[in-house]
């Protein structure tokens, strides 16, 4: 079986790191190694933390492709999919341990989803793009990335990356809030690991509680929102604008939609 999700264990870390080349471009046998993880993650009490990283030099993750998972064809199946993928997230955000991404590369559409779900961000600092850029392409970030987007950075900030499609530099987006730190390449790994053991010094019991208050406090209304994605997106990828936007993403020419 391909290892898409590589594990490490360092200084009582555990460290996530996707492998899937040559750009980490997510599909459902990566989520599920990952959701499987995650749930191992809750039996095991020790830790101090876990990282979430790539294996990959200069990306994170380049995006996901769901419907070609699905098929493209049965829309019960696509939402099924999609609404595996989001809980993959959420049990991400709910883990009982401190979270934390390092994003070492390129962070665009899903691989921003998928650092939103964990407590902390730190980024690489070199010129790599951190964003939503979905819109461009037909479609949007379906799996809670808007929801935790404005929680995090607020409704003004959230509707320029998203609406726009705008993709940051990390020091803008330290600037914005959206990450927490930045660090130098061959650092990076250090000062993510300083970060978790700094937590663990605190009182774990106290930890895991404050934790699910602060998860609790912000999912309200998350599923219903997230729900309501879903629904939008599987109407979107079935949409002709989802196919003219892929054809002109693949041959280097600006989309013509037609709303339909």
């Amino acid at each position: 079986m391909n290892e898409f999700i590589v594990k490490e264990d360092t200084q009582n870390i555990l460290v996530l790191k996707i492998n899937r080349p040559p750009d980490n471009f997510i599909k459902l046998p990566v989520l599920e190694q990952l959701r499987d993880e995650i749930n191992s993650i809750t039996l095991h009490h020790d830790y101090d933390g876990v990282i979430m990283t790539s294996a990959i030099e200069g990306i994170f993750t380049s995006g996901h492709e769901v419907v070609d998972i699905a098929d493209g064809h049965n829309e019960r199946k696509l939402r099924k999919t999609l609404g595996l993928v989001a809980e993959a997230l959420l049990s991400l955000q709910r883990l009982h341990l401190p979270t934390l991404t390092l994003i070492n590369g390129h962070c665009v559409g899903f691989g921003l989803e998928l650092a939103l779900a964990t407590d902390f961000r730190i980024a690489v600092d070199q010129e790599i793009n951190i964003g939503f850029p979905d819109v461009r392409l037909g479609t949007f970030p379906p799996f809670g990335g808007i929801y935790r987007l404005v929680r995090l950075i607020g409704e003004t900030r959230a509707r320029e990356l998203v609406l726009k499609g705008k993709l940051l530099t990390p020091r803008s987006a330290l600037d914005s809030g959206l990450i927490d730190a930045l660090a130098e390449e061959d650092s990076l790994l250090k000062e993510g690991i300083k970060m978790l053991k700094g937590l663990s010094r605190n009182a774990p019991l106290a930890m895991t509680a404050a934790k699910r208050s602060i998860v609790d406090s912000t999912l309200k209304d998350f599923m219903a929102v997230v729900r309501e994605d879903i629904e939008d997106y599987a109407t979107i990828v079935s949409s002709e604008d989802y196919v003219e936007g892929k054809a002109a993403l693949q041959e280097g020419r600006s989309p013509a939609y037609k709303k339909r």
